[in-house]
């Protein structure tokens, strides 16, 4: 079994999305993990090869710009798989920048374990 099949198995129960939903999710968790960057073009290269770059900047660009994720489907997964024990000790951080005339104001919510927090719920202002 090979690691995008055992994530889509690992999402499957917690994100009733069709298949390729989770066999696109799995692909972009395993080029976050490669390239440890957010930077689109960064993660489209892990993709495919460079002449399917574009289309993959492209496929990425799409699923963010017209897919509503279910955050708190995803902050359930994320504390079903972490197995913290309880209590938790919760962090709260925001952050604010601007990109051209849209101002972003992201207010995180997580659980701390062993040093690193696990983002479990998001509020954001535009």
């Amino acid at each position: 079994m090979n690691e995008i099949t055992r994530i889509q198995a690992a999402l499957r129960p917690h994100l009733p999305w069709h298949g390729a939903r989770l066999t696109f999710l799995a692909l972009f968790l395993v080029a976050l993990f490669r390239v440890e960057t957010v930077n689109l073009e960064k993660l489209a290269s892990v993709f495919a090869n460079r002449a399917q770059s574009a289309s993959s900047h492209k496929r990425l660009t799409r699923f963010f710009r017209g897919f509503a994720v279910d955050f708190d489907a995803i902050a359930r997964a994320v504390v079903s798989w972490s197995q913290i024990p309880q209590p938790w000790t919760l962090s709260l951080d925001r952050t604010n920048w601007s990109f051209g005339t849209v101002h972003f104001n992201i207010l995180m919510l997580g659980i701390v374990h062993k040093g690193v927090a696990f983002p479990i719920l998001r509020s954001a202002f535009y």
